[in-house]
């Protein structure tokens, strides 16, 4: 029994080295892009790597989420990123923690889907409209312009008379 710990712990072992090797190998994965985002003021003459004081000499990386990048290949899966990569200025805004990164769909098609789901609720109503059972009874009917004298007449409930 102690003999078939001790392969078990043994295989274990050797499976955990095999994977480390395999992931200290591998190259890494979905780089970042190298292109720079242009501000409209910022024209390329203008343009060195220290241009941003508050730098220092730190890489001037783009503004891309994290939430873009494939999601297996990391380091760190959960934050997509591995280690010692350097983070952008704006980490807090771009990293997997913030809300979900706009999608930004054309024109056209953000029309058609609006227009299916106000034709999606418009049906709904409708059917429910249909399915509807009418009123088991008929509204009751008084006389005399709906006892309106033996309840005290319109003129003598109105305020401010």
């Amino acid at each position: 029994m102690a003999s078939l710990r001790t392969a078990s712990r043994a295989l274990r072992l050797n499976r955990r080295l095999v994977l480390a090797r395999t992931y200290a190998s591998a190259p890494p994965i979905d780089p970042l892009p190298t292109t720079r985002h242009h501000q409209p003021s910022l024209n390329d003459a203008d343009f060195s790597p220290s241009a941003d004081p508050q730098l220092n000499g730190y890489p001037e990386l783009p503004s891309t989420s994290y939430q873009y990048r494939s999601a297996k290949g990391w380091d760190d899966v959960q934050d997509r990123r591995n280690i010692g990569e350097p983070v952008p200025e704006e980490y807090e805004a771009l990293s997997m923690w913030t809300p979900d990164a706009p999608v930004m769909t054309a024109p056209p098609d953000a029309l058609r889907q609006f227009v299916i789901a106000v034709m999606g609720f418009v049906a709904f109503g409708v059917a429910v409209k249909a399915i509807t059972p009418n009123r088991p009874a008929v509204p009751r009917s008084y006389p005399y312009g709906g006892l309106v004298k033996e309840l005290g007449g319109i003129e003598q409930n109105k305020v401010g008379s």
